[in-house]
């Protein structure tokens, strides 16, 4: 059996990374995953800050992805443990999603964007899943704990 998220059911959507479950990091709230991840693409302070002031999800990856100029050089090479680092973060805070996740026992989670092929299935199933994976990864160890 597998859980599917970003799809256009809407099913486990608390799940999506644009979810207003907020987060603390580095110091700061984050008003989601995507404001988080989308801002630690870049180096540039005043860059990372208006993503993460900005009011929606959507607003963040816009903002982010007007400037991709000043990505980080280092983006391909760190963004995995970004996303593990605010993934964890997401479930740690936030008790009933730790609660749904866990929940879902040792189902395959899939992020079934069809647009997204590294964190997500991508159309046909044949994307890499990453964000799938980082979820399980973190399942495995709350529910170890």
């Amino acid at each position: 059996m597998a859980i599917f998220f970003n799809t256009r059911g809407e099913h486990h959507s608390e799940f999506k990374n644009s979810s207003a479950h907020g987060i603390k990091l580095d110091g700061v709230y984050w008003r989601s995953v995507a404001h988080y991840v989308e801002a630690q693409r870049f180096s540039c302070p005043e860059v990372q800050e208006k993503v993460r002031k900005s009011p929606y999800a959507f607003a963040a990856r816009s903002i982010a992805r007007a400037v991709p100029d000043a990505l980080r050089d280092d983006w391909f090479d760190v963004r995995d443990r970004v996303m593990e680092k605010a993934v964890r973060a997401k479930f740690e805070a936030h008790a009933e999603l730790r609660a749904a996740l866990c929940a879902t026992g040792k189902a395959e989670i899939i992020d079934g964007s069809v647009l997204g092929t590294y964190w997500g299935a991508g159309a046909g199933g044949t994307g890499q899943n990453k964000l799938g994976k980082i979820m399980m990864k973190i399942r495995d160890e709350l529910s170890d704990e």
